[in-house]
């Protein structure tokens, strides 16, 4: 069966990317068979609780088909799955970006309604219908809605410890995905802040650990974990020396290690803080398993990374804010 994943648009590449690092992990075979801007369609198997794992998706779709976005032919398309809708459906058109701005919504929804032929009740959402206008016109039927809305109660600034500068919880989701994590097994954050990723893969049936080398930043963390309801191992420690305590242990690294002007990296430059950590979280990696960092752009991490084993996977660039650019790298240990 194929599907379509309707992705965020706050970055260009990390929601794909969680897409398929989830299926990857869940053992879910599949094939990519069109990616577009914030769409992804994707022949796969029974997707199980997959959807309910992502961070970075508005929602999961039955594929139903595409064409070219004009009128003709989306109309044609409307007439080629009139036996695939129920009683009851409504037809929405979302546009992506600036797609097809030539093209009215409001027409389309009227007209492919009216070629379906029943009752067009824009309450009902038993049979939603749903055509996107980005690089090409996509049609699928809503499965699974996942609007961002779902993580109010996880914001930073609701929990009982807040600390500035920490990633949102659908960043901090993509980024435990990217890991490719699986329930029940081991993830670590060595600079575990606030506690946003372990909470996360907490949330997502994981065995969370961490460690920060700031006392406050443990007990907040640990606060912020037991009021989600969270079972955890955190301590204080320099993650430099962890590696002794849990060599070849974690199943998954997740971390963003301090560099805004709010945190502090006791003495240590940048650089040199990056180079000695992931010697660390080569040595406390499962061969095979992977580690996903967050670091300014400027940072040489990638070469620390590959010069103790790492092999990079993935590398994306997030924009924060006009003086700072961070980018994502996705790490696998190769003995």
């Amino acid at each position: 069966m194929a599907f379509i994943f309707h992705l965020t648009g706050e970055n260009c590449t990390i929601p794909r990317a969680e897409v398929l690092a989830v299926l990857e992990s869940m053992d879910i075979s599949f094939e990519v068979l069109h990616s577009y801007e914030q769409v992804l369609v994707v022949e796969a198997g029974d997707l199980g609780d997959a959807p309910h794992r992502l961070g970075m998706t508005h929602g999961v779709y039955e594929y139903l088909g595409y064409c070219d976005p004009t009128y003709r032919d989306i109309l044609s398309l409307t007439r080629s799955i009139i036996q695939r809708v129920s009683d009851g459906f409504a037809v929405r058109i979302k546009r992506i970006g600036e797609h097809s701005k030539d093209l009215k919504r409001d027409k389309l929804e009227r007209e492919m309604g009216g070629i379906i032929g029943k009752r067009v009740d824009l309450s009902q959402t038993s049979c939603l219908i749903v055509g996107f206008l980005t690089d090409r016109f996509i049609l699928g039927r809503l499965i699974h809605s996942l609007p961002g809305t779902r993580y109010p109660r996880r914001h930073p600034k609701d929990r009982p410890f807040f600390h500035p500068g920490v990633l949102l919880p659908r960043t901090a989701r993509a980024v435990v995905n990217l890991t490719r994590v699986k329930p029940g097994e081991k993830i670590i954050d060595p600079f575990c802040g606030t506690g946003g990723f372990l909470l996360e893969a907490g949330l997502m049936g994981a065995d969370v650990y961490g460690c920060d080398i700031d006392a406050e930043m443990v007990q907040g963390c640990g606060k912020n974990l037991k009021h989600y309801g969270i079972k955890y191992k955190i301590s204080v420690a320099d993650v430099r020396e962890l590696w002794k305590e849990y060599p070849n242990f974690f199943d998954a690294l997740a971390t963003d290690p301090p560099y805004g002007i709010s945190a502090s990296t006791k003495g240590l430059l940048l650089d040199e803080l990056y180079r000695e950590s992931v010697k660390s979280f080569y040595k406390m990696l499962k061969e095979g398993k992977y580690a996903c960092l967050v670091a300014p752009h400027t940072v040489r991490v990638e070469e620390y990374a590959e010069k103790v084993g790492f092999q990079i996977i993935e590398k994306h660039l997030e924009r924060v804010h006009r003086s700072l650019t961070r980018k994502i790298l996705v790490m696998r240990k190769w003995s």
